[in-house]
C-alpha cells in the first residue's frame, strides 16, 4: 500500500551543525503494508527477506526510502542499496551513512564530507523505569553506573536509553572502518544530561578496535528528543581524539 510509507523528510534536531550531512527521516505503518510497496518506491525486495516477518520488510523499505532521499540531496541517485554479507549497508562511493528504525519511525545519516569517515544514527523508543533498571548492567558500565544513583526513576530511565542509543551509534560509525565488533562495555559516556532535550555529551572508547582506534579515543554524540523516541549520532572526523 502506498501510503504505508509517508514522503521521507529533512530534519536535523541536534545541537552540533551538520556540516554537510543529511538526515532524512519518515514514519512507517506495519499493519498497512505489504510487499506492493516495494513497487511503488521502485526498489526489490531481497531475497533474504522473503520469508521475514512484515515489520522487517516494512523497516527495510523504509529505512531504504530515506537512505535514498539523503543520497539524492548529495547529487547521488541509485535504484538500490545492497547488503554486504555482514549486513553493512553497501554505500555507493562517495558516501558514508547510517540507517535506523525504531517501532513507526525510519532515518538515515548520510554524508561525503572527506571528514566524515564514520557515521552511525540510532533511533530507540524511550525505556520505562522498571525495563530500563532491567537492561541496565547490561549497557552500563561501573562509572555510568555510579553517575545515575541519585537521579529519579524518570531521569534513570532516560539516560539508559540515551547511553543505548548512542552506543548503538558509536558502533555503527567505528565498525566500517575497524572491522571490530565491540560492545557495550567497550566504551563509556563522560555524563549525559537527563533534563536535556538537544545536547551533546563524549563517548570515550575503553578498547583496542585497531592501530588507530586505540582506548581514550574521544568521540563526540549528538543526542535528542524526538517524543516518543531518543535519536542519537556520531560523526567520526579525521583520526580520533585522545586523552
Amino acid at each position: 500500500m502506498s501510503d504505508a510509507i509517508a514522503p521521507p523528510h529533512f530534519y536535523w534536531p541536534f545541537s552540533s551543525p551538520a556540516r554537510g550531512a543529511r538526515l532524512s527521516m519518515t514514519a512507517f505503518d506495519v499493519q498497512r503494508f505489504d510487499d506492493s510497496a516495494f513497487a511503488t518506491h521502485g526498489m526489490a525486495l531481497p531475497e533474504n527477506l522473503t520469508r521475514a516477518i512484515t515489520k522487517r520488510r516494512a523497516e527495510y523499505l523504509a529505512g531504504r526510502v530515506c537512505a535514498r532521499h539523503a543520497l539524492a540531496a548529495l547529487d547521488i541517485h541509485v535504484d538500490a542499496l545492497p547488503s554486504l554479507a555482514d549486513r553493512q549497508v553497501d554505500w555507493p562511493t562517495p558516501a558514508r551513512g547510517s540507517i535506523t528504525h525504531a517501532h513507526d519511525l525510519a532515518a538515515a545519516l548520510v554524508s561525503t564530507a572527506p571528514d566524515h569517515q564514520g557515521l552511525g544514527v540510532d533511533a530507540e523508543r524511550w525505556l520505562t523505569p522498571e525495563r530500563a533498571d532491567y537492561l541496565a548492567a547490561s549497557i552500563l558500565t561501573r562509572r555510568e553506573h555510579q553517575a545515575i544513583q541519585a537521579f529519579t526513576p524518570k531521569q534513570r530511565a532516560r539516560v539508559i536509553t540515551l547511553t543505548f542509543s548512542l552506543k548503538e551509534s558509536l558502533f555503527k560509525a567505528l565498525y566500517p572502518l575497524t572491522g571490530t565488533r565491540f560492545y557495550f562495555h567497550d566504551a563509556f559516556i563522560e555524563e549525559i544530561d537527563p533534563t536535556a532535550t538537544s545536547s551533546q555529551c563524549i563517548l570515550v572508547l575503553d578498547r583496542v578496535l585497531s592501530d588507530a582506534w586505540q582506548p581514550g579515543a574521544r568521540l563526540i554524540g549528538d543526542l535528542a528528543d524526538m517524543n516518543d523516541h531518543a535519536l542519537t549520532a556520531v560523526i567520526t572526523t579525521a583520526m580520533p581524539s585522545l586523552y
